[in-house]
């Protein structure tokens, strides 16, 4: 399917991510919260497949990727807070490079972090790895977001590569 010929089509992948992402999150039992964050990144991983497949047809190129890291998200499960906290981490970063690197043109690349933050803090509640002052759970998180999604946006710009997201043609 190629978003050219409805090009409403592209922001459905990201929506599914958003909406049943904070599904996962909000109707989480507390005691569970980490496990339904790390569903809620795989739900995200999946969509930002349909994404590519959305804007350039099926992603061949991405299937050894993607693969790999359903594997790391679905092995991060058994290791609990700990699984979550390397896991967000690894997302956060994985997402700052990329993104910086290649420019964000698309939806995902700013809701999928969002998502790795989320389980970042989860994993660090429950671990009680708060923090004190400035690095208290949240706070850390909030400032990686701002400052690596500032720079995407400038590279995204300073190249123009939002004709994606903004319906133009790839």
């Amino acid at each position: 399917m190629q978003s050219g010929t409805f090009p409403w089509v592209r922001y459905l992948p990201g929506l599914v991510a958003v909406i049943a992402g904070t599904g996962l999150i909000l109707l989480a039992p507390p005691r569970r919260r980490v496990l339904f964050a790390i569903l809620a990144t795989l739900v995200g991983l999946t969509s930002m497949e349909a994404e590519y497949w959305v804007a350039h047809g099926f992603p061949v190129s991405e299937i050894g990727f993607f693969t790999v890291t359903v594997l790391i998200t679905l092995l991060s499960i058994p290791f609990g807070a700990k699984g979550g906290f390397a896991l967000g981490v690894a997302g956060l970063v994985f997402f700052a490079y990329v993104n910086i690197r290649y420019y964000a043109p698309y939806l995902l690349d700013y809701i999928l972090p969002v998502q790795y933050a989320l389980l970042l803090v989860f994993a660090r509640r429950e671990m009680n790895w708060r923090g004190l002052s400035f690095w208290a759970c949240g706070r850390l998180e909030i400032v990686w977001l701002v400052l690596t999604n500032a720079i995407a946006i400038w590279r995204t710009f300073q190249f123009d590569k939002w004709g994606w997201v903004l319906g133009r043609p790839w």
